[in-house]
């Protein structure tokens, strides 16, 4: 068992744990919570490499990823509200936390000893974050984890929220069991670096006390020539926008807080990531040090279609089977 998982595992028990029905829970993530001062030096790890997978669509065997690249440590998207729109945590806004298929997939990663981020929110559908308030939100992120055994929670932010709100939730969390919190926000371009949403969030983040990382989405922006190198650039602004935050932390605590996530293949706005551009970025992180890398997703981590359109099982480019995968599982910061 890796170390983070048991730490992990031992927040849990004497934390307790909320209800894994998919329902929301009466008690609040933390009635009496410790300061915040104190979570965060008890804060859980972010696993450096952990690629995000459609848990929902089923069109990924973690298993055979495992086998054919090493890749044990996932990210699986996305918890949303319910079909209702009422602030009970569900996967993919249709199937309860404890769906047997999905939590299926959940073990074989723990077979693996394989370590789970749980992602809330994406680009779609109802946000928790949206329809919660800040305790009901503690709850609905603490339930999400305990149904999938994990101690890290990535927050992707890409719709209009209140950052209050999520912010004292995510303190509420972490003061009761220690959560790594990854704050995953969208790329405006190469000299914007985050958006004005994003910097806010972060900003309300820091004022909350929190300790967390930050995921800087670098996809589907305005790229200048060759698409590897406005990555690059593009993740130079969002260290320096970060820096504007936390000013207090020196380049190489930047670097340490900072992740990079990319969308392999063709990207919704029209750049494309080839293996070459993936290849640039990573080398960069691995310069620069940065915390963790992901990608979006493993399921389109594939050249079975090749005409240049957006699919969520494809890339939409010519590549090997897992040929991104293969090329993350190596990153070493």
């Amino acid at each position: 068992m890796h170390l983070k998982r048991l730490a992990a595992a031992l927040l849990l028990l004497t934390a307790g744990c909320s209800g894994d029905d998919g329902t929301e829970n009466t008690t609040t993530a933390a009635s009496a919570a410790p300061s915040v001062a104190a979570s965060t030096a008890a804060a859980a790890d972010v696993p450096e490499v952990a690629p995000y997978i459609d848990i929902v669509s089923g069109t990924a065997d973690v298993a055979d990823v495992a086998e054919k690249t090493g890749q044990r440590d996932f990210t699986l998207a996305f918890v949303l509200a319910d079909s209702t729109g009422s602030c009970t945590a569900t996967w993919g806004g249709t199937r309860a936390l404890t769906d047997a298929a999905i939590q299926a997939e959940i073990a074989k990663i723990a077979a693996l000893d394989g370590d789970v981020v749980v992602a809330t929110g994406g680009a779609t559908g109802t946000y928790l974050e949206s329809v919660c308030t800040a305790d009901q939100l503690a709850t609905a992120y603490a339930a999400a984890l305990d149904a999938a055994g994990s101690n890290a929670l990535d927050v992707d932010i890409e719709q209009a929220v209140t950052p209050a709100t999520v912010t004292t939730a995510l303190r509420t969390l972490q003061a009761a069991r220690g959560t790594a919190i990854t704050l995953t926000v969208p790329v405006g371009g190469t000299v914007l670096g985050l958006t004005d949403a994003g910097i806010a969030l972060l900003r309300s983040a820091k004022d909350a006390g929190l300790d967390v990382t930050v995921n800087a989405m670098t996809m589907n922006f305005t790229g200048e020539g060759d698409w590897g190198a406005s990555m690059v650039t593009a993740t130079e602004a969002v260290a320096a926008d970060v820096k504007s935050v936390w000013t207090g932390l020196d380049g190489t605590e930047i670097s340490a807080m900072l992740g990079v996530t990319p969308m392999i293949g063709v990207n919704d706005t029209g750049p494309v990531t080839g293996t070459a551009d993936a290849r640039t970025l990573l080398d960069h992180a691995e310069e620069k040090k940065l915390g963790f890398v992901r990608f979006w997703s493993v399921n389109r981590d594939n050249g079975d279609c090749l005409d240049g359109e957006v699919v969520a099982t494809c890339s939409g480019i010519e590549q090997d089977d897992y040929a991104f995968t293969e090329m993350f599982a190596d990153f070493a910061n």
